[in-house]
């Protein structure tokens, strides 16, 4: 089993580690120097863009984490020829939550509908999706579609930028978030076990509006100057791409994921994920 990570960035610099402590050979394509400059350790190779070729050659299992552009996955796009010819039998692909668009703040799951077509970012994901999943099929290639909520762990959110000025805050709007160990033992997870096409969405336990998330932090950093701005009073000068964020309300459900693996989260809910990583940074 050999396993490259196509877009290798944040998620995939944990994902790679999970994977490899299992004693399988990694490799991460990216051209970006903040991970391409990192060391390799044991069973991990981080390699430039240029050894894509080289390294699909080389695989058997593929993550892309690499964003849609212009409708389309990049990857698919210009390595379609290169993955059909290889060894490659088995592909995750991250896409993310946003894709259910507007629930009205109820709970949605793998198999509700999908109303994420009004945000162009969220189309994008919605026809790669619909590209990869035709690619795979007409290839006889595993694939599964992973939605991640938010992200958070070290790093992330950016505690050195001056988020907490102006809070924008929306009664009863709910995100699903997930930290990035949860979703690196998620994937492990599916790249190990899942031998047919699936849809999984990564979340954690609890959606919580974007004010609970900041103020967990504002607490434990002790944080004396922030500002909470209600949404009402500033949606009139949103930028459009900014307000289809603040219009698409729901709560992701992670049931699926958890029965199916028998999976025990690390952090359940932001609470003791936040706890955890401030802590730890």
């Amino acid at each position: 089993m050999i396993v490259s990570s196509l877009g290798h960035g944040y998620i995939s610099t944990y994902l790679l580690k999970e994977i490899a402590s299992n004693g399988v050979r990694c490799i991460g394509i990216t051209d970006n120097p903040q991970y391409l400059n990192i060391k390799n350790i044991e069973n991990i190779s981080i390699v430039s863009r240029k050894m894509t070729i080289n390294s699909l050659k080389k695989s058997t299992h593929l993550v892309v984490t690499a964003p849609p552009k212009n409708s389309k996955c990049p990857i698919l796009k210009n390595y379609r020829k290169e993955i059909k010819e290889s060894n490659i039998r088995s592909i995750v692909y991250i896409s993310s939550t946003g894709v259910y668009g507007d629930h009205k703040g109820n709970w949605v799951d793998e198999n509700s509908i999908i109303h994420g077509e009004t945000n162009l970012v969220n189309r994008n994901r919605i026809k790669a999706e619909k590209l990869w999943s035709i690619f795979c099929k007409k290839n006889q290639i595993i694939l599964n579609i992973a939605r991640l909520g938010g992200i958070y762990g070290s790093g992330r959110p950016d505690l050195s930028k001056n988020i907490f000025k102006d809070i924008i805050v929306k009664n009863d709007h709910f995100f699903s978030r997930i930290h990035v160990l949860d979703i690196s033992r998620l994937i492990v997870n599916i790249l190990f076990h899942s031998n047919k096409n699936n849809l999984w969405n990564l979340v954690d336990e609890l959606p919580t509006t974007r004010k609970d998330f900041l103020e967990k932090i504002i607490k434990l950093k002790k944080i004396k100057k922030y500002n909470f701005k209600d949404y009402e009073d500033l949606k009139k000068n949103i930028e459009p791409t900014k307000k289809k964020f603040w219009q698409a309300n729901r709560k992701v459900s992670s049931k699926k994921i958890k029965k199916y693996f028998r999976y025990t989260f690390l952090f359940p809910s932001y609470m003791n994920g936040i706890k955890y990583t401030i802590k730890n940074q």
